[in-house]
C-alpha cells in the first residue's frame, strides 16, 4: 500500500490496472487502498453492482466515496477545467452513427448528450473537474462492466479516460479488470497489479504481483502472499529472524499444567485441535520440513528456540540432539540469563568434559541416551523436560539405523516430558505415526506456510516483542 501511495503521489496523473480472476479480491484490494488515502485525497468509487451487506460493514464510508460529496472542492477556485477532447471525439463518432441510421433523420432535431446516455462517464469528468489540482483518484470497478453497459470497446474506453483524465487533467485512475489478455491496455497503463489464487497440495494460496508501477521501484521480488481473512486484504511481509544480543532477565509465563506442557509458541495453538498452545505430557511434536529450504529452516529454528527459551527460563530442562544445537547454544548464551543456561544440555560426538554436554559415542541411540544419563544431566532441572531430536543430525551420527533406535527411545523418556522431532520428508513418512501433533512447513516463493492435519493453511510471519526477541504469528490464508 505504501508503494501505491508513492505511485499516485508523484505529482502527475497515473493509471493503474488491477487484474485477476473472479474471487481474487480485486475489489477488496482497491477498497483497502482507498481507506488509507480517503481522508487526504478526493476519491470517487464507481461500482458495477450494488453493495452487498458485508462490503458495507467492512467499508462503511463506501456510499459517501461513490457520491463524491465528501470531497467536493468548494473552497478552491478551479484553475483549469477538465479536458474532454477524447470524450468529445467519441460523442461525435456516436452521434454520426446514430444520425445515419434509417430510424433517424436529420430533421428530427436529434442532439447527442453524453450526460444522458452515459451518466457514469459524465460523473467521472464532473468529479475531476470539481477537484482539479487535488490529485483526485477514480476507482472504476470494473472497466469490463462499464464497457459492457455502454457497448463500448474496453480498450477504447480506457484510452479516452487515460488521455482526458490522467494525462491531460492529472487525475489518478484505478481500473479493476477481470483476468483477460489485454496487452494493449496494460501497455498504455502506468501500473499493473495481478492478483491470483491456486491450490497448493489441496490448500488455497493467494498471491499478488506488482507487474509494474511506473516511477516507483518495486524491488527485486515484487511477489507477495496475502489473505482475505475477515474480508480484509492483508499481504504478508518478509521479515528476517534476528536474535538480540541483550539478555532476557524475566521469566516467561509458564503455561505448563499438571498433565500438559507448553510448546513455547502461543501462535502454534491454531494448529492444535484443542486450540491451546500446550500439549499433553508425553506428547511427540513432529516438525515436518516438507522442503528443506533456508527459509523453512529459519522458521524451524525459531519454533525450537522459543521452546528452549520458554522451558529453561522456567527452570525446566532441555536435551538438544539436533543439527542446530550449536546455533541455539550461541543464541541462548547471548540472550538468556546465565542461570538458565544450566538447564540447556546439548549432545555432541566429542570428548569434551562439560557438565552441559552429553558426549555420545555414535554406536546407537539407545546406548547414548539411557534414562540414567538423561536423569543425571537433568538432575538440577524441574520437570517436565523437553527432548529435541532432528533426523538429519541422528542420521549423520548413526546412519540409517537411527530410526529403530529413536523409536525404542521414545517410550522410556516421554513419561518425563515432551519430545520434539524435526524431520525431513523421507524420515517423516517413517516416523509420522508417533506424532501427537504434526506441523508441516513448506516454502512458497520466499514465504513459509504451515498446516497441521486440519483443513487450514497459515502463513508464518516474524514479529518482535519489547525485548526485540523474535516470535511467530500464523495467519490463515482464505
Amino acid at each position: 500500500m505504501s508503494l501505491l501511495k508513492q505511485f499516485f503521489y508523484q505529482g502527475t496523473g497515473k493509471s493503474l490496472i488491477i487484474k485477476g480472476k473472479p474471487g481474487a479480491g480485486k475489489t477488496t484490494f482497491a477498497l483497502e487502498f482507498i481507506g488509507q488515502i480517503k481522508d487526504d485525497t478526493p476519491v470517487f468509487y464507481m461500482p458495477a453492482r450494488s453493495y452487498d451487506e458485508p462490503l458495507r460493514e467492512k467499508f462503511p464510508w463506501i456510499k459517501e466515496i461513490k457520491s463524491g460529496k465528501m470531497y467536493a472542492n468548494q473552497n478552491q477556485a478551479n484553475l483549469n477545467s477538465v479536458v474532454r477532447s477524447s470524450l468529445e471525439k467519441m460523442e461525435k463518432s456516436i452521434e454520426e452513427k446514430l444520425t445515419t441510421r434509417e430510424s433517424y433523420a436529420y430533421d428530427t432535431g436529434l442532439v447527442f448528450n453524453v450526460s444522458e446516455l452515459m451518466p457514469d462517464i459524465e460523473a467521472m469528468y464532473d468529479f475531476v473537474n470539481e477537484n482539479m489540482g487535488m490529485n483526485p483518484i477514480i476507482v472504476l470497478d470494473s472497466i469490463d462492466a462499464l464497457s459492457e453497459t455502454y457497448k463500448l470497446d474496453r480498450e477504447l474506453l480506457f484510452s479516452i479516460l487515460q488521455k482526458d483524465l490522467v494525462e491531460s487533467s492529472g487525475a489518478g485512475l484505478i481500473c479493476i479488470m477481470e483476468e483477460k489478455e489485454s496487452t494493449k491496455l496494460e501497455y498504455f497503463s502506468d501500473g499493473v497489479i495481478s492478483l491470483d489464487y491456486a491450490l497448493n497440495e489441496h490448500f488455497l494460496v493467494r498471491s499478488v504481483v506488482l507487474d509494474k508501477l511506473r516511477g516507483v521501484s518495486v524491488g527485486s521480488s515484487p511477489f507477495y502472499l496475502y489473505t482475505l481473512l475477515n474480508g480484509i486484504f492483508l499481504p504478508f511481509q518478509r521479515i528476517p529472524v534476528i536474535y538480540p544480543e541483550s539478555r532476557r532477565d524475566h521469566v516467561l509465563k509458564d503455561e505448563t499444567k499438571q498433565f500438559s506442557v507448553s510448546m513455547g509458541n502461543p501462535s502454534l495453538a491454531v494448529l492444535n485441535e484443542t486450540g491451546e498452545s500446550t500439549i499433553p505430557l508425553g506428547s511427540v511434536l513432529m516438525v515436518h520440513r516438507v522442503n528443506n529450504t533456508n527459509n523453512v529452516d529459519e522458521i524451524v529454528k525459531l519454533i525450537k528456540n522459543n521452546l528452549v527459551m520458554h522451558t529453561i527460563s522456567n527452570g525446566r530442562g532441555v536435551i538438544d540432539a539436533s543439527s542446530s544445537n550449536y546455533e541455539t547454544s550461541r543464541v541462548m548464551l547471548s540472550a538468556s540469563d546465565k542461570e538458565w543456561l544450566s538447564h540447556y544440555i546439548t549432545a555432541e560426538k566429542s570428548k569434551k568434559s562439560n557438565p552441559y554436554i552429553i558426549n555420545i559415542e555414535g554406536k546407537s541411540v539407545e546406548d547414548d541416551f539411557p534414562s540414567e544419563v538423561l536423569e543425571f544431566y537433568l538432575s538440577s532441572s524441574a520437570k517436565p523436560a523437553t527432548y529435541i531430536f532432528s533426523t538429519d543430525y541422528l542420521r549423520f551420527i548413526y546412519g540409517d539405523s537411527f530410526l529403530g533406535g529413536l523409536s525404542n527411545l521414545l517410550n522410556p523418556i516421554r513419561t518425563t516430558g515432551i519430545i520434539m522431532i524435526i524431520a525431513d520428508e523421507d524420515d517423516y513418512q517413517k516416523l509420522s505415526h508417533y506424532a501427537n501433533l504434526t506441523i508441516h512447513l513448506r516454502e512458497i516463493r520466499g514465504y513459509v506456510v504451515a498446516n497441521s492435519n486440519s483443513n487450514h493453511y497459515y502463513a508464518a510471519s516474524v514479529v518482535y516483542d519489547e525485548d526485540k526477541w523474535p516470535g511467530m504469528v500464523l495467519t490463515e490464508i482464505v
